[in-house]
């Protein structure tokens, strides 16, 4: 798959990725993301005197907090090559800009998977045994194979989500202030004023997608994996023709 001037699809991607992680806020953020899963995993564990079945995938499940830092992390690379003029070097390799959008795009998916893995991986690996010295009881294997899962892929489309508001807002600090005020303002107003709508929240979403216990109030996992997407396509579509009408 070849397009104007840009080579493989996979390599536009790995260029994307490359110069990403060779930049010390990628590695920033993923640090503060695994450091905020890692803290509330121990607080969760150390406050737990009779860890049941429900608290110990509720426990794991508190690894999807680190999709709410990769949401930031995608909204700051988004924006990060408009903030340091790097867009139009970009654009000099892959004319197609649609093209120079989706790699990017992809990248931060990729990168976010990475970040939601590793916080799974060392959460597990505190949380598990110590859990297990306590007596708890675990939910069946399955059943936590399906919170890693969706905690790693919530904390790529949380990337990929911020990547496209990034691209779009063309502002690293607007960026972070929208993503900061729909999480924190805009999404409890919405599920305290209209219910109903709460689901479809990106806190809703990636609730159900971290496996959050939530009384059956949430969309199922998958359903809400695929609403989530929608919202990222769609931002990155507006990315994309936003970029190729304006000059840079």
């Amino acid at each position: 798959h070849r397009g104007d001037g840009g080579g493989p699809v996979t390599r536009l991607v790995g260029a994307e990725l490359l110069k990403l992680t060779t930049t010390r806020t990628f590695w920033g953020m993923a640090a503060a993301a695994v450091a905020l899963v890692l803290l509330i995993v121990v607080l969760s564990v150390a406050l737990d005197t009779d860890p049941t079945e429900d608290n110990v995938r509720t426990i794991m499940a508190t690894a999807g907090f680190s999709g709410v830092l990769t949401l930031v992390l995608g909204g700051v690379v988004g924006a990060g090559d408009y903030r340091h003029g790097t867009i139009a070097w970009t654009l000099l390799i892959t004319p197609n800009r649609l093209r120079a959008t989706a790699g990017q795009f992809v990248a931060c998916g990729v990168a976010g998977l990475a970040i939601g893995a590793a916080a799974y991986a060392l959460a597990a690996v505190i949380a598990l045994p110590w859990l297990a010295g306590k007596d708890a009881t675990f939910p069946p294997a399955g059943d936590l194979l399906e919170v890693f899962l969706g905690c790693v892929l919530y904390a790529g489309l949380a990337a990929m989500l911020g990547a496209g508001l990034g691209a779009l807002l063309r502002n690293q600090v607007a960026a972070i202030v929208v993503v900061l005020v729909q999480i924190f303002v805009v999404d409890p107003s919405l599920a305290g004023l209209v219910p109903d709508i709460a689901p479809f929240t990106l806190t809703g979403l990636g609730a159900a997608m971290s496996g959050v216990d939530s009384d059956g109030d949430l969309l199922p996992a998958g359903v809400a994996a695929l609403v989530w997407a929608g919202y990222a396509v769609l931002l990155a579509v507006l990315a994309a023709i936003h970029t190729a009408r304006r000059d840079i």
